[in-house]
This record gives C-alpha cells, structure tokens and sequence, in this order.
C-alpha cells in the first residue's frame, strides 16, 4: 500500500509539470524499449507494465530537473536580457552576475525539490502506516 501511495505523490509532481527537454528525451526511451519489447510479441502484458515503471521513473527522476531548469532559465533569461542593454565594461559584469545567480538558483532550487518530494514521501508513509 505505502508503494502506491509513494507511485501517486510522484505521479502528481509530474502532473504538475508540463513535459520538458529531460522528461521526453527520458519518455522517448522508455518507448523505444517498449517498441522494442512489444516487436518480439513473446512478454505479452509485461511490456507494458514495464513502460508504466519507466514512466514512472521518468517522471521522478526529470520532476525536479525539469522544473528548476524552467525556473532558473527564465530568471536568467530576464536577467541577461535586462543587462544586456547595459553599456561598457559594466554590462559585462552584469551578465557575469547573472550566471553566477543561475548557479545559486539551480543548487538551491535542487535542494528544495527534493527535500520536498522526500517530505512528501515520508508523510505519506507515516500517513499510511497510522491509518
């Protein structure tokens, strides 16, 4: 039981988020192996059963990836773009602060995504067995 509760946290932190570059390359291959899996007609309902795991795993293993690439490349882009029109020597720097907020925006936002997709996973296990 605690298995399907962890498998429908995680479907609804894909849910939540619109398919993105990490997400399809990784959807792309779990249907190629079920093509692949399917085309030798011998597993029968295991090809199946084994793309819903790879989807699953997907959508765990790109939710957190996927999201923090979307907000931290948008506040680049903003940030970029607004100092690009900067003049001078100082607009470089600008650009230069600029990456290094990326890089602060994607470990932090990293580290908050999964520290709340494990909360969220320990609560619901706690839930679970208390029930």
């Amino acid at each position: 039981m605690n298995t399907l509760t962890v498998t429908a946290i995680v479907a609804m932190l894909v849910c939540a988020a619109s398919a993105t570059p990490c997400t399809d390359i990784c959807n792309a291959q779990c249907t190629i192996q079920k093509q692949t899996c399917s085309f030798a007609g011998i597993f029968g309902n295991l090809c199946d059963t084994v793309n819903g795991v790879c989807t699953q795993a997907c959508g765990a293993a790109c939710g957190c990836a996927d999201s923090c690439a979307a907000k931290c490349g948008g506040e680049y882009a903003t940030c970029k773009s607004a100092d690009s029109s900067a003049a001078g020597l100082f607009g470089g720097l600008n650009v230069l602060s600029c990456g290094l907020n990326l890089s602060v925006c994607s470990s932090t936002c990293q580290l908050e995504c999964n520290f709340n997709l494990l909360a969220g996973v320990v609560n619901s296990l706690g839930g679970a067995g208390s029930a």
